[in-house]
């Protein structure tokens, strides 16, 4: 079955598209993102337009639902029926993920695809199971030049070093993966230390990867 690309159109429109969803700040941001998602995945998936033009799609998806409030982001929730767990109401910043990527299916149905959205879900907490897109858009969220956060700054460095040295594409992955884990910890000693809520799904995540690292 022939992959699905975004042609350079299609996404200038969805560029035009998200603008009404997104503050201007968040804006200017989800351009760096959509743009570090590329170089990533320059890297990582060299030469498949695919890839990149849903990576590109992904990112610019993102945080379509980041500027609503929680009782908007709630009524997503039940319009949609996803779950809001015991104690999700009191870590607010990651239902964005969730509902934006419950809603690129009614509100950008061109751009329904099956890892645009896995992108998105799991772009704010991780999970066990990222695949390739989940990671990048992650990391490209976290590492987009314009992000101005000690944390942040740090981990483009740190990550690109890595990857300066790395000789092959296994030695990139375990980069990359290395890299997902600082940033889980960066994330986790942030939340530890507002006294916050941690989702589960970024301990799963951290547990995930460390033990892929292990196993090397």
């Amino acid at each position: 079955m022939e992959e699905t690309v975004y042609s350079d159109r299609e996404l200038a429109e969805l560029r035009e598209a998200v603008k009404p969803y997104l503050k201007p700040k968040r804006y200017a941001h989800t351009l760096a993102v959509e743009e570090e998602a590329a170089a990533l995945a320059d890297i990582f998936m060299p030469g498949d337009e695919s890839f990149s033009s849903k990576l590109r799609a992904a990112a610019l998806l993102h945080d379509i639902t980041k500027k609503l409030e929680l009782e908007s982001q709630l009524q997503i929730c039940s319009e949609f029926g996803i779950i809001v767990g015991e104690y999700d109401t009191l870590s607010p910043k990651v239902f964005h993920a969730k509902t934006a990527a419950a809603i690129i299916p009614r509100d950008f149905p061109d751009f329904a695809d099956e890892s645009v959205i896995r992108a998105v879900r799991f772009h704010t907490t991780g999970a066990a199971d990222m695949k390739l897109a989940d990671m990048l858009l992650y990391l490209a969220d976290y590492i987009e030049p314009t992000r101005s956060f000690g944390d942040c700054i740090e981990l483009r460095k740190i990550f690109y070093n890595k990857i300066k040295k790395a000789e092959n594409e296994s030695e990139r992955l375990f980069a990359l993966c290395e890299t997902l884990v600082l940033s889980f910890d960066m994330t986790l000693r942030g939340l530890i230390e507002d006294g916050a809520v941690i989702a589960r799904e970024t301990t799963e995540a951290r547990n995930h990867f460390i033990a892929v690292l292990a196993a090397r």
